[in-house]
Formats: C-alpha cells, sequence, structure tokens
C-alpha cells in the first residue's frame, strides 16, 4: 500500500486478510480460466469448446424405463451410471450438488470423476479450489501431483491453470520458494496463463513493485480475460495502488459480470482501502448475489439486510 496515506490502516490485519481474500479469488480466477478456456462443458455438453472432451453418447431413453422427464440431479447419476467410462456426469452431478448444498456429496462426485479419468481438468480444478477453500492444502498436493510430475497429458492452459492453482496451495503452506519453483515448470506460453499467481507470488514476498509490473506484463491475448484483470487488480491492490486496482476490478466486472471475484475484491477496497463502508456495502450486496463463500467473513459487517450463509446463490466463482 502507499506509504504515508492516511487513509490507510497499518495494521497487519488488514495485509493478512486482503492476501488471504485475494489468494482465494486468484484460485478461482485460476480455475475459471482453466475451464472456460480449456475444458468446461456447459449444461448440455458439446462440440467446439477448446480442449473440451467430445459430448459423451447419450443413448436412446427408454421412457419405460426412465418415466417422466428426471431431475437434473437425479438424471446426472443414472447418465453416470449408464456409462461408467464418461467422466462428465459424475462432474455434472457434483455442480448440482454442490448448487444443493450437498459438499460432501460433490467431492464424492469429483473424485469419482477422476477416478474415470485422472486427467480430467473440470473436475481436478473444482475439487482443488474446494481444497483450498477448506484448507486442505496438503490433499491438494498429492492431487495435482500427477500434473506437475506430467503423468496425465493436458492441453497447455489446463496445466498452466493447475498448476498455477498447486503453486496457490503451496503458498498457503507457507512453501513460497516451492510455489515459484512449480510455476518454473510451465513453458514460455504456459506462464501467460499464470501471471496473476507470480504477481500473487512477487507481493507476498513483499516486492511491491515487482508484484505491479509483473501485473502490468500482460500478453495482449490476455487483455479480455476477466480472470486475468481480477488477478492484476489483486496485485495492484496489494501494491498498494487501490485506484488502478478499482480500474481492473471494473474492467473484470465489464468482461464477465456473472463472475463473483472482482465484487469481493472490491468490497475489501471499498471497505478496507478507502474506509467507506456504505460503498462496500453495494459491492458485498452485488457478490452475494453471486456467490456464498465468505473466505475473510465480511458477511457479518457487510452482509445488511441479505440471506445468510447457506441460503441458494448462484454458483460460487
Amino acid at each position: 500500500m502507499r506509504q504515508g496515506s492516511p487513509n490507510l490502516p497499518a495494521s497487519s490485519r488488514l495485509a493478512a486478510m486482503a492476501a488471504c481474500a485475494l489468494a482465494c479469488a486468484l484460485l478461482t480466477g485460476c480455475a475459471a480460466v482453466g475451464l472456460g478456456r480449456g475444458g468446461a462443458h456447459p449444461a448440455e455438453p458439446g462440440p467446439g469448446t477448446a480442449g473440451a472432451m467430445a459430448e459423451p453418447s447419450k443413448g436412446k431413453r427408454d421412457k419405460k424405463a426412465h418415466g417422466a422427464a428426471l431431475e437434473p440431479l437425479e438424471e446426472a447419476r443414472v447418465r453416470a451410471s449408464e456409462q461408467p467410462a464418461e467422466p462428465w456426469w459424475p462432474y455434472r452431478a457434483a455442480e448440482l450438488s454442490a448448487a444443493a448444498g450437498r459438499p460432501a456429496d460433490a467431492e464424492a462426485s469429483l473424485r469419482e470423476a477422476i477416478g474415470r479419468d485422472s486427467a480430467y481438468a473440470p473436475a481436478l480444478a473444482h475439487l482443488s479450489r474446494t481444497l483450498y477453500e477448506q484448507g486442505r492444502h496438503e490433499e491438494a498436493l498429492r492431487l495435482l501431483a500427477p500434473v506437475r510430475e506430467r503423468r496425465v497429458s493436458l492441453p497447455p492452459e489446463q496445466r498452466a491453470a493447475l498448476l498455477s492453482g498447486l503453486a496457490l496451495h503451496e503458498a498457503a503452506l507457507g512453501r513460497d520458494s516451492e510455489a515459484r519453483e512449480t510455476l518454473e515448470l510451465l513453458s514460455r506460453d504456459e506462464r501467460s496463463d499464470a501471471v496473476g499467481v507470480a504477481s500473487y507470488l512477487a507481493a507476498r514476498a513483499g516486492a511491491a513493485d515487482s508484484s505491479a509490473a509483473s501485473a502490468r506484463a500482460v500478453p495482449r491475448a490476455a487483455e479480455k480475460s476477466a480472470a486475468v484483470h481480477n488477478n492484476r487488480g489483486i496485485a495492484l491492490l496489494r501494491a498498494g495502488d487501490p485506484d488502478q486496482a478499482q480500474r481492473e476490478f471494473e474492467r473484470a466486472i465489464e468482461l464477465e459480470p456473472s463472475r463473483a471475484a472482482a465484487y469481493y475484491n472490491l468490497a475489501i477496497l471499498e471497505r478496507w482501502y478507502r474506509l467507506d463502508t456504505d460503498a462496500a456495502v453495494k459491492r458485498f450486496q452485488q457478490y452475494w448475489s453471486r456467490s456464498h463463500a465468505d473466505p475473510d467473513s465480511l458477511y457479518p459487517e457487510l452482509g445488511r439486510g441479505l440471506p445468510p450463509p447457506g441460503t441458494s446463490a448462484g454458483a460460487d466463482r
């Protein structure tokens, strides 16, 4: 943060809270990059998604066997049973279970998808994010070890996203040097997809100038990525430039309004960098309509009149 500014609290709690919250946002963005650009399936999978698996064969519906139309979660489970080699259906069941507030069922389905295809990036990214949010970092290291060791074959974008997530898990365990070594495993082309995480690691090391410079050095091809702008805003905020950080977060929202992380980061910026609680409440309200993940417990202060955690909301992003 800028030195000498009378509006910025000097407590270590701010730095720790910002780093923790923004690390979670980074992981979310990282997973989203890996999914949106390298393997995500829409509600019904279809061809044309870069790096995605081809649409699984649905087979013919036996109306006598299935009766009336099934509920989405039940249908996903039925399809998973009918197609035991296809990882997408248990992954779909995991998405639906998570949305229904059944985290244990969601995790079991994600592990089933990975058991069917150890290189299935959407499930790996989703489970990595889940483990991060629960502080189960050692488990995540074991989960992603095959990616690090190249025991699974992945397109560059997916590998960059998953190794970026691995680096964040290592950083959360205090293994920053190992995290940097993980990013060094990426090729030059793959590193362009990990620039946000590299910036975050630089900020953790206290290298504010390095963090900001790294954040600005984003390839032109990534300029239309909401995740990249969100990550760049994170580095700039941590480096003490809230004005530039705000512009990056707002650009992320402009590119992808449904993504939740940038609203959460703006709530932090308004409350603890600008000391504007009313503005922070508005940003948090925008965030809460999209996600109820709350890694820094902003809800008690900023969740005025909002439904409590655990009620239905948009998918966490």
